[in-house]
């Protein structure tokens, strides 16, 4: 018995769990069922995120590549950040999350911008 898992790993090839991994891999996706509104939009980001990795076309060229995946990853976070301060109570938090999507959404236009002048794909 295995369990493939949904992520892309070079030349469209997937990962897969061995048995025991698979059952942890089952209770942990079931600890991670949406307990709340922000919880949906959080796993929401997450599923978006994944699914733009799994589309992508790896090329082999290390920064190229890592750029495009930290891009999708930046988003992410920027995604949850934002659900944060909609519905996040302690000011602690708010405050870091504000600080996430002024520092990824900067660092997301400097990745688009260096993609863009060194492999000539823009976004």
């Amino acid at each position: 018995m295995m369990l493939a898992l949904g992520l892309a790993v070079g030349g469209g090839t997937t990962m897969a769990l061995r048995p025991a991994a698979a059952v942890f891999a089952q209770q942990s996706m079931e600890d991670m069922k949406p307990k709340s509104a922000g919880d949906m939009e959080m796993n929401a980001a997450m599923s978006r995120m994944v699914h733009k990795m799994a589309a992508m076309q790896l090329t082999g060229v290390q920064d190229r590549d890592f750029m495009m995946l930290m891009t999708a990853h930046h988003q992410s976070a920027v995604d949850m950040a934002r659900t944060e301060l909609r519905r996040g109570t302690h000011p602690e938090l708010k405050s870091l999350a504000r600080d996430i999507i002024k520092s990824q959404t900067q660092e997301i236009v400097q990745m688009h911008s260096w993609l863009k002048n060194w492999y000539g794909r823009g976004f």
